[in-house]
């Protein structure tokens, strides 16, 4: 009983300086935007790099 109750203990600890766990569907939508986020970055870049390319071409 006693190791029960130590274990529940330093769970409750541990768990408590981790901060609260997140609620349902938080991991997945912080996944999402910063995938978004990603793809959103690449295509910036890849449309800026054409534009640099096709001004040297005609200038």
């Amino acid at each position: 009983m006693e190791s029960r109750m130590r274990k529940a203990a330093s769970a409750k600890s541990s768990t408590s300086s981790r901060g609260p766990l997140p609620r349902r569907g938080q991991i997945k939508s912080l996944i999402a935007s910063n995938a978004l986020h990603s793809i959103v970055s690449v295509l910036l870049r890849a449309s800026s790099d054409h534009h640099h390319t096709t001004r040297k071409l005609y200038s």
